[in-house]
């Protein structure tokens, strides 16, 4: 039998999923007819985050046209729940296919379970910010303390402040794998975020007899970002130089404008990671050990939180590591809004 063009059309439009054919410039060049049902707003000469946009978010869109990755939301108020995913195969010609479909059950039995994952951070907050206050309270008074009751309420500290980042960082992954990570973007002052950063991180990385030191380009630009999330993914890289290195070891925090965007560069001397390639440390519960004996190991989320929101800004974060040290290099736009170029979908 001859397989005919007619043919394959006819096949192309009684498949279940919605298929979509888009250009470089995210205009809809073709969809088959199942799409006319899911997603009735896309239509051949339609602009992609145009038609989208008001059915969902700027950071879902992002991470549906730029990133690769599979999110859900309605086509349209009424419709059902979609998930989207576009091929990384490029058609002739540069275009690329997406796909949209019903979730299956064993989608659904994976969301839930990110939503028990949720509640039970969410749950976890309130016994943990009483836990750190009376931790607080007790080292006021620590003159009517002895030794080694003011170790333990140092230790109570340094865990439940280990615990309260791991709670977030876990509610931070999980709404990003709802695609439900929302940015509130405001002109930010690098400079002074970093300054602030290493004030607050200096008295720990001390109590270890290590350094902490800042290298700015002079006259630095403001960037649109997230403030709270640009300063968590600086805090989560040099938390972990803090952790993951000896005493003694030297952290530097630089930043400068390179290749039309903001370099934010966490560094130090110490061992390197011990990954091959360093980039494995970026993936979810990826750890290393810790240098000394009962020094709280990393969860192996803090860096994966860190590559999200650094994608979610439409930037980029990297690895260099050697038995020399290591150094984190974070990129992001001075123009945000020009930043629309795809990225390959990072690990989850």
């Amino acid at each position: 039998m001859k397989i005919t063009s007619e043919y394959l059309e006819a096949i192309l439009d009684n498949v279940l999923s919605s298929l979509i054919a888009f250009n470089p410039d995210l205009e809809v060049v073709w969809c088959n007819r199942t799409t006319a049902e899911l997603a009735p707003t896309v239509v051949p000469g339609a602009s992609l985050p145009e038609v989208l946009g008001p059915a969902a978010n700027p950071e879902k869109i992002d991470r549906l046209l730029l990133r690769g990755e599979k999110v859900m939301f309605r086509a349209e108020p009424g419709l059902p729940v979609l998930e989207w995913l576009v091929s990384q195969h490029k058609l002739p010609g540069g275009d690329m296919i997406m796909m949209a479909w019903d979730p299956d059950l064993t989608d659904e039995m994976v969301q839930r379970r990110a939503a028990f994952a949720m509640a039970a951070a969410h749950e976890l907050r309130s016994p943990l910010t009483a836990l750190i206050g009376f931790a607080e309270m007790l080292s006021i008074d620590d003159e009517n303390l002895t030794p080694a009751q003011l170790e333990a309420t140092l230790i109570i500290r340094q865990n439940a402040y280990y615990l309260e980042k791991l709670v977030n960082d876990i509610l931070d992954l999980t709404s990003n794998s709802f695609g439900e990570l929302r940015l509130d973007i405001t002109p930010v002052r690098v400079e002074e975020t970093i300054r602030e950063i290493v004030a607050a991180l200096g008295e720990r990385c001390a109590g270890r007899d290590q350094t902490i030191e800042v290298d700015f380009q002079p006259g630095l630009p403001e960037i649109e970002a997230d403030l709270h999330r640009l300063r968590q993914v600086i805090e989560n890289l040099v938390h972990n130089a803090h952790i993951h290195c000896p005493e003694g070891t030297a952290i530097e925090v630089s930043a400068r404008v390179q290749d039309g965007g903001m370099q934010i560069e966490v560094s130090d001397d110490g061992p390197g990671l011990p990954f091959d390639p360093p980039e494995a440390a970026f993936s979810s519960f990826k750890h290393a050990g810790t240098i000394d004996v009962g020094e709280m190991t990393g969860s192996g989320i803090g860096l994966t939180v860190a590559k999200r929101l650094t994608e979610l800004h439409r930037g980029r974060i990297s690895v260099e590591s050697s038995p020399a040290g290591c150094r984190f290099k974070v990129w992001l736009p001075l123009d945000r809004e020009g930043a629309l170029t795809r990225i390959a979908p990072g690990p989850a």
